[in-house]
């Protein structure tokens, strides 16, 4: 597996992180004003709904792009199988009804009828089979359940069968993942490691593709011939979807005072600002704000390899001992409001896999003990620790700074090496020794232990180990969902006794928008079921 691929799979994007956006999926948001569910009236349909986003998709391939514009720009194009619910739960949505045999070894998959993709095509089980098939080579996901499928066939025009070698008790949740979108069967032959081209940018979903400016704006248009499916409470990507929107527009807008001049002045009417923007946009009564769904999981990664100051596990709890948390998420930027301090491995809002297992770990700080462990570990006063950052996400430098003041205060010198993040994330991997620390945040809404980079780092900094590997393992081959609690559990306490991350904080998500937005879910750049206010 490409370890960069697999990283910028579970990170938030460049684009998001630059805004300190996301990742994925929804449910359980709050917001500072209610005008987008309960009171939001009688949907009225017509008009063009104008969003900002701060750098172009680059692609509409979500397998070979999994950038965060791309994922939400995809989620209006293309539907799976399954999709998250508002709690994160999986549900059908492309599948009308499935059927696992008793060893849970086959699944069989009815597809709904009357389903068309935006060219007119009726989907069929040779389109599921082929996007299934790339997803399970290509996809990072679509790779760790690879090496559990035995087969996938069409079994008939509308019926999927997968079989699979072993149980995998997460295989419905990473159905309903990114990345396992079902696309036209002709539009997969021959698509090269970068990605399909616009002309292969068709889904089944409410919107379609109606004109691609590179660099400048991405124009979707209601796609009259969609089938919705009737729930109409399901919420986050699952169930009902109206388009009483037109058209949205996605309008690339990298300047952060742009993107917030823009809103104020009405040249976009919704935008997922910076986090140091949020207090004064909360305070501007002419722009709704509301905190999203999910959050980004704010790390610092040690490295295990030899040559590194951290391979020793005493020094990954002196870390730990010594950082102070509170400092490191004030530069976060956000407050209270979008700062959780918590070191668990995915969102609150994601009810299934949330869990409290090494919270004490999380919250100890001892500088002086932190000390005797440096030297316990062979790290002492003189010393230099290695970090590394990078300037593409302003509150990484932050964090870098923070912690060479925290090391100093014991005598230990640091070396701060800043690199655009693609650079950065080179840098580490072609020379695994050559660091020590470095900064990053992680997606916390994804959906299985196999998806979480945390649990899964171990060719980045050296962290794999089979006790890991078995507990993932023993999670896939769950039979309940109070068994995969418990393995959640035990996984995140391992993470806090071995430390391949050390969690800094979460941080949620926020949108700004127009007061004329109606019937918004808080879902990111989602708008099917929003509507303009006339």
């Amino acid at each position: 597996m490409n370890v960069l691929k697999s990283l910028r799979a579970g990170l938030v994007s460049a684009a998001a992180a630059s805004a300190l956006l996301l990742s994925g999926c929804a449910g359980g948001a709050t917001s500072s004003s209610s005008s987008s569910s309960a009171d939001a009236g009688t949907p009225v349909r017509g008009g063009d709904l104008v969003v900002a986003v701060p750098t172009d998709p680059q692609s509409l391939d979500m397998v070979a792009n999994p950038g965060q514009v791309t994922a939400h720009i995809g989620n209006m194009l293309y539907e799976k199988l399954f999709e998250v619910d508002k709690t994160f739960a999986a549900r059908p949505m492309l599948v009308d009804t499935y059927q696992r045999s008793d060893d849970r070894l086959s699944y069989t998959f009815e597809l709904r009828a009357g389903v068309t993709f935006q060219d007119g095509a009726p989907l069929t089980a040779a389109d599921v089979v082929a996007s299934l098939e790339r997803w399970l080579k290509s996809h990072v996901t679509g790779q760790q359940v690879a090496a559990d499928v035995k087969s996938l066939k069409a079994t008939g025009d509308r019926t999927v069968t997968l079989e699979l070698k072993k149980p995998r008790y997460p295989l419905i949740d990473e159905l309903a993942s990114p990345g396992a979108e079902i696309y036209e069967a002709k539009n997969l032959k021959d698509v090269p490691a970068t990605g399909f081209a616009k002309e292969g940018a068709v889904g089944t979903g409410p919107y379609k593709l109606k004109s691609w400016d590179i660099g400048q704006q991405v124009v979707l248009e209601r796609y009259d011939g969609y089938k919705s499916r009737a729930e109409e409470d399901w919420g986050g990507q699952a169930g009902a979807k109206h388009a009483y929107l037109d058209t949205v527009t996605y309008k690339v807008v990298a300047d952060q005072d742009a993107v917030v001049n823009g809103l104020q002045t009405g040249q976009w009417a919704h935008a997922m600002p910076g986090d140091d923007q949020y207090t004064p946009l909360k305070n501007n009564p002419a722009v709704v704000v509301s905190n999203l769904a999910g959050a980004n999981q704010n790390v610092l990664i040690p490295n295990f390899n030899k040559g590194s100051k951290f391979s020793d596990v005493r020094a990954r709890q002196a870390l730990n001992l010594l950082m102070d948390k509170p400092a490191l998420n004030a530069a976060t930027g956000g407050g209270p409001d979008l700062t959780v301090e918590v070191g668990a491995l995915v969102s609150q809002d994601n009810k299934g896999l949330y869990s409290t297992a090494g919270d004490d770990v999380y919250r100890q700080h001892d500088p002086n003990r932190a000390k005797e462990l440096f030297a316990q570990a062979g790290v002492n006063a003189g010393d230099t620790v290695r970090i590394l950052t990078s300037s593409s996400y302003p509150q990484f430098s932050q964090w870098a700074v923070l912690l060479q003041d925290q090391l100093s205060k014991i005598g230990i010198k640091t070396k701060i090496d800043t690199y655009d993040f693609p650079t950065m994330l080179g840098t580490i991997t072609k020379d695994p020794g050559g660091w020590d620390v470095t900064t990053l945040f992680f997606n916390a809404a994804l959906t299985s232990p196999s998806q979480m980079p945390a649990l899964t780092l171990g060719a980045f900094n050296g962290s794999g180990s089979p006790e890991m590997a078995k507990l993932i393992e023993d999670y896939n081959a769950a039979t309940s969902p109070e068994t995969a609690r418990t393995l959640m559990d035990q996984l995140q306490a391992f993470v806090w006794q071995q430390l391949p991350v050390i969690t800094i904080s979460q941080s949620k998500l926020y949108a700004a928008y127009s007061p004329k937005l109606k019937g918004y879910d808080t879902f990111y750049r989602v708008f099917w079921n929003s509507w303009l206010r006339k």
